[in-house]
Protein backbone atom coordinates (compact mmCIF):
# COMPACT_ATOMS: atom_id res chain seq x y z
CA UNK A 1 0.00 0.00 0.00
CA UNK A 2 1.33 3.33 -1.07
CA UNK A 3 2.36 6.03 1.88
CA UNK A 4 0.11 8.90 1.70
CA UNK A 5 1.74 12.65 1.13
CA UNK A 6 -0.93 15.01 1.75
CA UNK A 7 1.29 17.89 2.97
CA UNK A 8 4.53 20.11 2.11
CA UNK A 9 6.72 20.68 5.30
CA UNK A 10 10.17 22.15 5.56
CA UNK A 11 13.54 21.01 4.65
CA UNK A 12 14.98 17.47 6.12
CA UNK A 13 18.28 16.34 6.01
CA UNK A 14 16.83 12.85 5.99
CA UNK A 15 14.44 13.33 3.21
CA UNK A 16 13.96 10.72 0.75
CA UNK A 17 14.42 11.75 -3.17
CA UNK A 18 11.28 11.37 -5.38
CA UNK A 19 11.83 11.77 -9.04
CA UNK A 20 8.84 13.40 -11.11
CA UNK A 21 7.88 14.96 -14.71
CA UNK A 22 7.07 18.49 -14.61
CA UNK A 23 3.81 16.90 -15.71
CA UNK A 24 2.96 15.63 -12.79
CA UNK A 25 4.28 17.91 -10.99
CA UNK A 26 1.19 20.44 -11.69
CA UNK A 27 -1.45 17.75 -10.87
CA UNK A 28 -2.43 17.93 -7.03
CA UNK A 29 -2.76 13.90 -7.04
CA UNK A 30 0.42 11.50 -8.46
CA UNK A 31 1.83 8.48 -7.50
CA UNK A 32 5.51 7.47 -7.57
CA UNK A 33 8.30 5.51 -6.66
CA UNK A 34 11.22 7.02 -4.19
CA UNK A 35 14.37 6.04 -4.33
CA UNK A 36 14.15 3.77 -0.91
CA UNK A 37 11.57 1.72 -3.27
CA UNK A 38 8.63 3.56 -1.40
CA UNK A 39 5.42 3.43 -3.04
CA UNK A 40 4.13 6.88 -2.84
CA UNK A 41 0.55 8.71 -2.99
CA UNK A 42 0.63 12.64 -3.35
CA UNK A 43 -2.39 14.15 -2.16
CA UNK A 44 -2.27 18.28 -2.47
CA UNK A 45 -4.56 21.15 -2.01
CA UNK A 46 -1.59 23.16 -4.02
CA UNK A 47 1.22 21.50 -6.54
CA UNK A 48 4.76 20.49 -5.06
CA UNK A 49 7.67 22.16 -7.27
CA UNK A 50 11.36 20.88 -7.74
CA UNK A 51 12.88 20.88 -4.15
CA UNK A 52 9.28 20.20 -2.09
CA UNK A 53 9.83 18.43 0.98
CA UNK A 54 6.66 16.14 1.33
CA UNK A 55 4.94 14.36 4.61
CA UNK A 56 2.18 12.02 5.63
CA UNK A 57 1.85 10.55 8.69
CA UNK A 58 4.73 9.62 9.33
CA UNK A 59 8.07 11.57 10.12
CA UNK A 60 9.85 10.92 6.77
CA UNK A 61 10.15 13.67 4.16
CA UNK A 62 10.08 13.36 0.88
CA UNK A 63 12.36 15.73 -1.25
CA UNK A 64 10.65 16.16 -5.18
CA UNK A 65 13.47 16.76 -7.66
CA UNK A 66 12.12 17.57 -10.93
CA UNK A 67 13.46 15.48 -13.76
CA UNK A 68 15.42 17.49 -16.21
CA UNK A 69 13.79 17.43 -19.55
CA UNK A 70 14.41 19.04 -23.18
CA UNK A 71 14.27 22.90 -23.32
CA UNK A 72 14.64 25.60 -25.64
CA UNK A 73 16.79 28.58 -24.28
CA UNK A 74 17.12 31.94 -26.14
CA UNK A 75 19.40 34.69 -24.96
CA UNK A 76 17.88 37.96 -24.01
CA UNK A 77 18.49 40.56 -26.82
CA UNK A 78 20.43 43.60 -26.32
CA UNK A 79 18.69 45.17 -29.57
CA UNK A 80 14.85 45.98 -28.49
CA UNK A 81 13.72 45.47 -31.94
CA UNK A 82 15.04 41.47 -32.26
CA UNK A 83 13.41 41.65 -28.16
CA UNK A 84 9.80 42.70 -29.97
CA UNK A 85 10.57 39.93 -32.51
CA UNK A 86 11.24 37.19 -29.81
CA UNK A 87 8.27 38.14 -27.72
CA UNK A 88 5.86 39.10 -30.86
CA UNK A 89 6.54 35.15 -32.07
CA UNK A 90 6.62 33.54 -28.65
CA UNK A 91 2.92 35.21 -27.70
CA UNK A 92 1.65 34.44 -30.72
CA UNK A 93 2.38 30.54 -29.92
CA UNK A 94 0.63 30.37 -26.49
CA UNK A 95 3.05 28.67 -24.76
CA UNK A 96 4.20 28.54 -21.00
CA UNK A 97 7.49 30.38 -21.06
CA UNK A 98 9.97 30.61 -17.95
CA UNK A 99 11.69 33.81 -17.69
CA UNK A 100 14.93 33.82 -16.36
CA UNK A 101 17.41 36.78 -15.78
CA UNK A 102 19.10 36.61 -18.82
CA UNK A 103 17.14 33.97 -21.03
CA UNK A 104 13.84 32.63 -22.15
CA UNK A 105 13.02 28.98 -21.72
CA UNK A 106 10.44 26.80 -22.64
CA UNK A 107 9.51 23.08 -23.88
CA UNK A 108 11.00 21.97 -27.00
CA UNK A 109 8.66 21.88 -30.27
CA UNK A 110 10.22 21.07 -33.18
CA UNK A 111 8.14 23.33 -35.43
CA UNK A 112 9.25 26.35 -33.17
CA UNK A 113 12.64 25.17 -33.05
CA UNK A 114 12.05 25.63 -37.34
CA UNK A 115 10.38 28.12 -37.05
CA UNK A 116 13.03 29.89 -34.76
CA UNK A 117 15.83 29.17 -37.24
CA UNK A 118 13.48 30.12 -40.47
CA UNK A 119 12.84 33.85 -38.87
CA UNK A 120 16.60 34.19 -37.47
CA UNK A 121 16.45 33.89 -33.99
CA UNK A 122 19.27 32.58 -32.04
CA UNK A 123 18.46 29.92 -29.60
CA UNK A 124 20.37 26.38 -27.86
CA UNK A 125 18.40 22.85 -26.84
CA UNK A 126 19.72 21.37 -23.55
CA UNK A 127 18.32 19.61 -20.62
CA UNK A 128 17.45 21.53 -17.75
CA UNK A 129 14.52 22.00 -15.08
CA UNK A 130 11.46 24.21 -16.28
CA UNK A 131 9.33 25.70 -14.01
CA UNK A 132 6.20 26.77 -15.70
CA UNK A 133 2.73 25.39 -16.84
CA UNK A 134 3.59 22.24 -19.12
CA UNK A 135 1.83 23.08 -22.39
CA UNK A 136 -1.58 21.84 -23.33
CA UNK A 137 -1.01 21.54 -27.19
CA UNK A 138 -0.06 17.65 -27.01
CA UNK A 139 -4.17 17.15 -25.67
CA UNK A 140 -5.13 18.55 -28.78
Amino acid sequence: MPILLNRIGDSCETAVVVEVARAELWKKRWFALAADGSEIAVELDTPARHGSILYGEGKQGFRVEQVPEEVVAIVMPQQSDMAAKIGWYLGNRHIPIEVRKDELLFENFPTITDALDRIGIDYCVRQDILSCRPSEAHRH
